[in-house]
């Protein structure tokens, strides 16, 4: 990456072009540059970011972005949402046997996940389209019997079938053929939901609409709706079912309402990005996980205050980053669960003596996990990781608007995993928290001082050394992977195999970076612009872009937030801002000129 001498003897450090997507053949501290992304042996996978995974347990692919699960009612099988760019769906798999038991495709849902009491109703947010599913599930025909063997039809078992819908909003328009993305229009969008214990009311939440409806369960009639200040993420009511508790998404707060009156109970402060929560059977305990944060907000419910802030990164002075967007508790309450689905983990939280919470270890799991519990007898634990086990390139892409057939489009290729495991003891848990400390690129040590830091450089190797280094111009190429584009150069960390847009095609592109410097090596873990943008700008992207760009992509509704726009939420933007803002917002805290052209 060359240096050059402008009059007025000023450097320049040119950056001249760094694709807004993910680097397909790249290095990363230990990380040999002759690997490529993909499985390394020995329960290990590379990821395009340079980040390795080595998810413990055994397997099972589940579907697109998968967001929630619940156990059925005799606890034999999980049923698990799935909401990604794929079509939703409700896959139902079987606990002992680990194998997939039936799939219900749907048109719409996106994370909201209950149980009626009654064991014979489940009900899915029907996100985008306004509506609540109420699913069925109860004897169906005889299953068919296994053509190679002379036995006759299996006895009828439980079948998940289609029941009405609870109707909460205009159902969304459809977007014209070919857009690259939906047309704004008006949408409430159903995020979480909870059911009362006696089984007579459901609560709705409503991401984008900022409210939560109640909705009469034997009327299927909305009784009241409650205005909410910020955008929710989900809710859940108190064991006795006096409460309702909604963690405010994009207000860094939890509501607290009368479940009967519905009038306002109280707000607890929290980290920003509040969305997963988990409550004591006594009602006296909330742990809400902050994704903005790297951490978990204990409350006591009974003082209407948080009581500890549990640090659950793996890296204890790690930057915001990790993630935290899952709680559930053991069946003896004693321990927590805690995904952290930027670190790839689950943070295993002691939770038994009353602020004095400790982390024990951590699980290694898949790509970005998105849920974990324990099983109802607390002998397995569960995982959800919303990405699957790994990724490969997408030379035979196709775009979006074109239907049917082979494509290798980025967000139809993320295939989802749950993964189950022995519920790990002491020495266990010592054992998964070294593999995932292994696997992962960042340390404290190393975070103000990287590793291998060539020393005959003007990159300081420290941070807050000098460098003569004056002016930076970071120029952003969308949609296209370093390879794709750079692929033909003889010079850098290039795989010629994965090029389609060679020198031919953008002959000033590479003469841009012939003269002043590629970015070989510069790790932007992002599928699409939604994402994209977030990573180039803010080396991060929230979840909340994470978990709507592959619906909003899809055409079934949720908003483009991920360049501005909306509401502002934090010192640095909407509800899809990073806690510490974007670079500018970077520069600007270190007294730092710069100008922006074109980037929100």
């Amino acid at each position: 990456m060359p240096l050059r001498r402008v009059p007025g003897s000023r450097w320049i450090l040119s950056l001249a072009l760094s694709p807004v997507f993910a680097v397909l053949v790249s290095s990363y501290g230990d990380v040999p540059v002759a690997l490529r992304p993909g499985t390394l042996g020995g329960g290990v996978t590379l990821l395009p970011n340079g980040w390795k995974i080595a998810p413990a347990g055994r397997h099972v692919q589940v579907g697109s972005l998968p967001l929630a699960m619940v156990e059925s009612p005799d606890g034999r099988l999980l049923f698990i949402a799935s909401n990604g760019y794929m079509k939703p769906a409700i896959t139902i798999v079987d606990i002992k046997s680990q194998r997939v038991r039936d799939v219900l495709v749907l048109d719409h849902a996106w994370l909201g996940l209950a149980w009626h009491p009654d064991g014979r109703r489940l009900y899915v947010s029907g996100a985008g389209n306004n509506t609540v599913h109420e699913l069925r599930w109860g004897v169906g025909a005889p299953l068919p019997r296994d053509p190679d063997e002379n036995t006759p039809p299996r006895p009828p078992e439980p079948r998940l079938t289609r029941g009405p819908d609870l109707v909460l909003g205009r159902p969304m328009e459809i977007p014209l053929p070919g857009s690259n993305r939906p047309e704004p229009v008006a949408q409430s969008f159903i995020g979480g939901l909870a059911i009362t214990p006696d089984g007579t009311r459901l609560f709705a939440t409503h991401v984008m609409g900022q409210v939560v409806s109640v909705v009469d369960l034997k009327t299927g009639h909305v009784l009241r709706t409650i205005d909410l200040p910020a955008e929710p993420y989900t809710c859940a009511i108190s064991p006795d079912g006096r409460t309702l508790f909604v963690s405010l998404w994009g207000g860094a707060r939890v509501l607290l309402f009368d479940a009967v009156t519905f009038e306002p109970r109280g707000e607890v402060a929290v980290g920003e990005h509040p969305n997963a929560m988990a409550i004591t059977r006594d009602g006296q305990r909330l742990f809400v996980a902050c994704a903005n944060t790297n951490a978990v907000w204990a409350l006591d419910v009974g003082k209407r205050r948080a009581v500890e802030q549990i640090k659950v990164s793996l890296q204890r002075d790690a930057p915001p980053g990790s993630t935290p967007n899952s709680v559930s508790l053991s069946p003896d309450e004693k321990r927590l669960l805690v995904a952290n689905a930027d670190n790839n983990t689950v943070a295993v939280v002691d939770v038994g003596t009353v602020g004095q919470s400790e982390v024990e270890g951590f699980i290694p799991t898949g790509w970005y996990p998105t849920a974990a519990m324990f099983s109802r007898d607390g002998s397995q634990v569960f995982v959800l990781s919303g990405k699957g086990l790994t990724s490969m390139p997408n030379p035979r892409s196709m775009p979006r608007s074109i239907p049917g057939g082979e494509s290798q489009y980025v967000g139809a290729m993320l295939t989802g995993t749950v993964s189950f495991l022995p519920n790990p003891d002491r020495n266990g848990l010592q054992t998964l928290t070294r593999m995932a400390r292994t696997v992962t690129p960042y340390s404290d040590e190393h975070r103000l001082a990287p590793a291998n830091a060539p020393g005959a450089s003007p990159i300081p190797r420290r941070v807050g050394d000098p460098s003569p280094i004056k002016h930076v111009f970071y120029v952003i190429r969308e949609n296209r992977t370093f390879d794709q584009v750079f692929g033909d150069l003889d010079s850098g960390n290039a795989d010629p195999t994965l090029c389609l847009f060679g020198g031919d095609v953008t002959p000033n592109a590479h003469a841009l970076a012939r003269e002043f410097g590629i970015l070989d090596n510069f790790y932007v873990d992002a599928e699409v612009s939604y994402d994209g943008h977030a990573f180039s700008t803010a080396a991060y992207a929230t979840d909340i872009v994470e978990k709507f760009w592959p619906t909003n992509y899809a055409s079934r509704g949720a908003a483009y937030l991920s360049e501005g726009g909306g509401p502002q939420r934090n010192a640095y933007g909407n509800v899809a801002a990073p806690m510490n803002g974007y670079l500018w917002d970077s520069c600007a805290r270190k007294n730092v000129t710069f100008r922006s052209y074109g980037e929100f």
